[in-house]
């Protein structure tokens, strides 16, 4: 049965198992589900992050390491440094299907150890080891050191430099890029930070359990459906020759993607950007565990190899004015063996080359400058000079400059935005705002449907509705933890529920436990202090217009519409059933069996 957590207490090395009551997992599923009732009830509000009171909790769902398609990923979840409030980032590779085959569901690492350590899980046994000699290594070196030390085939999930500093944008990796499976990133929200503040250099398993089903002959038949599924869909052959790259022209011409620091929606000569030219350097095609898809793709760079992803490309490339992937390549790799999250360091990053631009940093690389970009990217990781300042994300580097650059600070919550236009994609700016753990945009994904005419374009129109229902749906796959890219629909996943585990969910209880695990973390994150006032973009978005590549639904250039945004918030929070201020009523609390959270009743 699904819920068998394995507690561990740095602070006094206490190892216990836990077992999750079946009423919680039919309430919350588990992965991302799970992960906001531990860490809600782990915690009574206000604590800083990196006190060791903060979990820090890996969790796998009731379909991982089972033969069902794209189930190998994830799910870190803790309360983040960044923003102050919830997050969880979620990873693919093969650290997930390892993990359940040690025979736990999840892990939560509480407290604090005095001295660097690694935890080590070997079929079972539990072991805390000293990690004094590896503390300060880069990824990279970590991992071919704890191999030798425990063993050859384990998979790793640790922190580089900057998570040890305690970066507020540094990321968990798992594996290396050159490995034969495809490496992991738990990358968002800084989630490396709060391992770092545990004295935690890396969690390392190697399982060999099987995962036993309720209904073997039936749990097959519909896995061999669902990859059928998956082989005669039609965007699957486009996922799997690109990878995500395949976006980055489309996003390009149709003015979707952020360039310099979000002033345009498009770089000009970006074609050394594009999955065409890509694809052309790509060395491996390297997949998740369990996965058809293949969507990974890896590039050499001495006498190594790394993976190269849309956000990538987007915050490290054409938002900093970076023209060649080969440049590009070079930064994910420097973010990745330092353990930095992509995303976040180009964005701050290009916060602080328009304040070159704009006289407010001299010392700040310039739009184009991809050696610099470098550096910073090494002064970030190392808290030096300028990377100090940008080290703590650029809502908090904003503050610390001054100067009315909260303007430009591109982010939701604190969280920096990632590779979608919020002016030229209105859905996207709604799904930022009101996303769960600040900006992101894996909680609703708009972009295809505005693309294809399905939503209008630069308009709130049915995106308020649609917006709440598709968060609340990821909100259940991602207690699942299958991939985004998994063309599956509701009936596939919850016959591989009751064939797997023997529980029985309609489509009703699925996407109810989804919106019960949107409105729990609203109330974690109003327990926090946030309010309606959050649930905003950056002044740019408002204010400044958007340079378009071309003339598109009869305009050059964009602004988003303050009056039109609010009316679109007060409407999706009356979708939600929530008041004007954001707050879930007592109703929509009773009606989700949230109503025991008395604070707001």
């Amino acid at each position: 049965m699904f819920g068998k957590i394995l507690s561990i207490d740095l602070t006094s090395e206490q190892v216990t198992v836990e077992r999750v009551e079946h009423s919680i997992i039919e309430k919350f599923i588990g992965g991302k589900g799970l992960g906001a009732y531990l860490l809600y009830k782990s915690l009574k509000g206000g604590e800083n992050p990196f006190s060791p009171q903060n979990p820090l909790i890996f969790l796998t769902g009731p379909l991982t390491a089972t033969t069902f398609p794209t189930s190998g990923r994830f799910v870190v979840v803790s309360k983040s440094p960044l923003t102050g409030i919830y997050a969880d980032s979620h990873a693919g590779g093969a650290f997930g299907n390892e993990l359940r085959k040690t025979g736990y569901d999840a892990i939560i690492i509480r407290g604090k150890s005095p001295q660097p350590k690694f935890i080590w899980i070997n079929d079972g046994k539990v072991e805390i080891k000293d990690a004094e000699k590896i503390w300060g290594l880069s990824v990279g070196k970590t991992i071919d050191e704890l191999r030798k030390i425990t063993n050859s085939k384990a998979h790793i999930a640790c922190i580089g430099p900057a998570g040890e500093r305690l970066v507020k944008i540094s990321s968990i990796m798992m594996d290396k890029d050159n490995d034969t499976q495809r490496a992991g990133i738990a990358g968002r929200a800084g989630l490396g930070a709060v391992m770092g503040s545990k004295n935690l250099k890396a969690v390392v398993i190697k399982g060999a359990k099987k995962i036993e089903y309720y209904d073997n002959k039936k749990f097959n038949e519909v896995s061999l459906a669902a990859f059928k599924k998956v082989k005669n869909n039609s965007f699957i052959p486009n996922r799997r020759k690109y990878g995500t790259s395949y976006w980055v022209e489309p996003m390009n011409k149709y003015g979707y993607l952020p360039t310099r620091n979000f002033q345009q929606g498009f770089i000009k000569d970006g074609e050394k950007l594009y999955s065409s030219y890509m694809n052309k350097l790509v060395k491996r095609h390297v997949t998740c565990s369990n996965c058809p898809i293949r969507c990974g793709k890896t590039l050499p760079l001495n006498n190594t190899e790394v993976k190269v992803e849309y956000e990538s490309i987007a915050l490290l490339g054409s938002n900093n004015g970076i023209k060649d992937i080969k440049d590009v390549a070079r930064a994910v790799c420097l973010c990745n063996d330092l353990g930095l999250d992509t995303i976040s360091t180009g964005n701050v990053i290009g916060f602080a080359m328009e304040c070159a631009e704009k006289g407010i940093l001299k010392d700040a690389p310039r739009f184009g400058d991809s050696e610099k970009q470098r550096e910073l990217i090494i002064d970030i990781a190392y808290k030096k000079n300028l990377g100090k300042i940008l080290s703590e994300g650029v809502k908090k580097a904003s503050e610390t400059i001054g100067e009315a650059t909260y303007k430009f600070a591109i982010h939701v919550k604190g969280l920096e935005l990632p590779g979608y236009e919020p002016r030229t994609s209105w859905g996207m700016a709604l799904a930022y705002a009101t996303s769960d753990r600040g900006g992101c945009h894996q909680r609703a994904w708009t972009v295809k449907l505005e693309l294809e005419g399905i939503l209008k374009k630069f308009s709130f129109e049915d995106k308020p509705q649609f917006i709440k229902s598709v968060q609340d749906e990821r909100a259940a796959a991602y207690s699942l933890l299958l991939c985004d890219f998994l063309p599956f629909s509701t009936e596939d996943v919850l016959s591989a529920i009751k064939y797997s585990t023997g529980s029985n969910f309609n489509e009703r209880d699925y996407l109810k436990a989804g919106e019960r695990i949107w409105n729990l973390i609203r109330l974690f994150n109003l327990r926090e202090g946030l309010s309606r006032k959050d649930d905003t973009l950056p002044g740019r978005m408002f204010e400044d217009k958007l340079i378009l590549p071309m003339e598109t639904n009869g305009k050059k250039n964009i602004v988003l519409s303050k009056e039109k945004f609010e009316k679109a918030l007060d409407d999706y929070y009356e979708y939600r059933g929530w008041n004007k201020n954001g707050v879930p009523s007592k109703e929509k609390l009773i009606e989700l069996g949230l109503d025991d959270i008395s604070c707001y009743i």
